[in-house]
């Protein structure tokens, strides 16, 4: 009876993650394709396994200062600064991947009854992380398919409680790719507020169709109030490294610094270094190519869900696809669907509203496309299938 009661800040954790609950379903299955949680199955880069490997052999295993070696803090800031971003190194706090960056982040600026603005639909991490810093989820729904930004909508939601707003650019799961244009009306509606931009760039070297990530930080009117914040994960495929950063004016860096020291005191030594020397050693083509690849898959896809008659929202950016099944599955709830779609194809995605405010009925899948071209044309092959 010690332990049977718990945080009410955790109730909302009570029930699996759907996407480890799919996970393990698809496993069970033979020749069941994943994909649902972006696992992401693909080669590292050479230079970031020498340079873990080299810190093995040579380092001592002891900790690192809570904000990251100098060597990747260093590299960070240079690669931000050839974005645009003049964040310095002691600006910039390396995490255990950018979920806990984002988590220091919250603990950091939200008190008790806060509220974050998310944008529908919304990373589910982002969701769950804020009621365990004491907040209160707000919503601002981005319509498909082009999930554009109507600064009304979040004009509405706003009020003396807002903290934060939360950018995810390019989105997960939506892909879109947040413009320009966008990012000033954003700044338009914040201007003589106190509310801070979180903004979430993992993927920011997916892009795709000639468009370009544009960091909300490289804007004047948004600089001082954006924790811009990134990671290796998808842009180096090892997501189960778990290595992420933060970047904010330095007092605020150093103030979330403090936060991810309780939490985790450091991320691992050897990572850093294999990260650092990665950063700074492979050329611009790593990242083209990187992108032009995804977009291939991308396609691959597309097509092939289009192809079998699901209604697709083709993404900007990001490795996933947003598909409404209504066609293919007719109207079961998205949780019903995916276990349909894992009996009649050996396929799993995650349900789409996982991604909108409880009770949203929507009627889509979610699939990533950061798999092996023979996994991912045979995954295509499979739902162009459901038409034939």
């Amino acid at each position: 009876m010690v332990f049977s009661h718990l945080a009410s800040r955790r109730a909302h954790l009570a029930r699996e993650n759907i996407l480890r609950a799919l996970t393990k379903r698809i496993d069970a299955v033979p020749g069941g394709i994943n994909l649902g949680q972006g696992v992401c199955d693909l080669d590292m880069p050479a230079p970031l396994r020498e340079g873990a490997m080299r810190s093995l052999r040579e380092d001592r295993a002891t900790y690192t200062p809570f904000a990251g070696i100098p060597e990747l803090r260093e590299a960070i800031a240079a690669r931000m600064a050839a974005q645009g971003l003049p964040y310095g190194p002691d600006e910039i706090v390396v995490t255990l991947g950018s979920s806990a960056a984002f988590s220091a982040v919250l603990l950091t600026l939200v008190e008790p009854g806060d509220e974050v603005v998310l944008f529908e639909p919304f990373y589910s991490y982002h969701h769950s992380g804020i009621p365990l810093a004491g907040g209160v989820p707000r919503y601002v729904r981005l319509e498909a398919p082009d999930f554009r930004f109507d600064p009304a909508a979040l004009r509405a939601v706003l009020s003396e409680r807002t903290r934060a707003v939360v950018v995810n650019t390019p989105g997960n799961p939506s892909g879109k790719v947040w413009s320009p244009d966008e990012l000033r009306s954003l700044a338009e509606v914040l201007r003589g507020t106190k509310v801070a931009v979180i903004s979430d760039e993992v993927y920011e070297y997916m892009v795709y169709d000639g468009r370009a990530h544009v960091p909300p930080a490289t804007l004047p009117e948004l600089r001082e109030r954006c924790v811009t914040i990134g990671g290796l994960s998808k842009t180096y495929s090892i997501t189960g490294w778990r290595l992420g950063w933060l970047a904010a004016p330095k007092e605020f860096a150093y103030a979330a610094g403090v936060v991810f020291d309780t939490l985790a005191v450091c991320a691992p030594r050897p990572l850093q270094v294999g990260a650092a020397q990665a950063l700074r050693e492979l050329p611009p083509s790593y990242y083209t190519e990187l992108r032009a690849d995804y977009q291939r898959r991308r396609d691959v896809l597309v097509g092939g869900l289009r192809e079998g008659g699901f209604q697709v929202w083709q993404p900007q950016g990001a490795y996933y696809v947003l598909a409404g099944y209504e066609g293919v599955l007719g109207a079961p709830d998205a949780t019903a669907a995916c276990y349909e779609l894992i009996e009649r194809a050996r396929i799993a995605g995650v349900p789409a509203d996982s991604f909108y405010r409880p009770g949203s009925a929507v009627r889509a899948l979610r699939f990533h496309f950061a798999v092996r071209e023979p996994v991912l044309r045979e995954a295509a092959q499979r739902f162009a299938a459901f038409r034939r």
